[in-house]
């Protein structure tokens, strides 16, 4: 946890010193985005017993830390409202990919949860 946690600061410090963190806040949203399709991925996982739990718990403390770091009273109630809005938005694919009797629905919804995991982990140095 403690590379981890290193890992994301070094990537904080690197967005801060080239001035993409105050680009309008996009790489916020997407802190925030990230932090609540990982809050999904962790309870779904919880559900379904999946030792991929810890792993998604993990990476949500690290967006949460990158949010906490970037998070201005400005920006807060955005901040937050997205995040639960990325995080309702992910658990409804994670539930119509695990639960749906059409699986042509269900394959769309695990590429498309798939993808936005992808997307957040680019945001991460070493990010799978």
């Amino acid at each position: 946890m403690s590379a981890l946690r290193t890992l994301l600061l070094s990537n904080l410090c690197t967005l801060v010193s080239s001035g993409l963190l105050y680009a309008e806040s996009g790489i916020v949203k997407s802190f925030a985005g990230c932090a609540g399709r990982f809050s999904a991925e962790m309870e779904h996982a919880w559900l379904l017993n999946d030792p991929k739990a810890q792993d998604y718990e993990l990476r949500r403390g690290g967006f949460i830390s990158l949010l906490e770091a970037t998070t201005t009273a400005d920006n807060a109630e955005f901040v937050l409202s997205h995040r639960v809005n990325s995080k309702h938005a992910h658990a409804r694919l994670l539930q119509t990919a695990t639960f749906a009797s059409d699986e042509v629905k269900a394959s769309a919804a695990r590429r498309t949860a798939k993808k936005y995991l992808d997307q957040c982990n680019l945001l991460i140095l070493g990010g799978v």
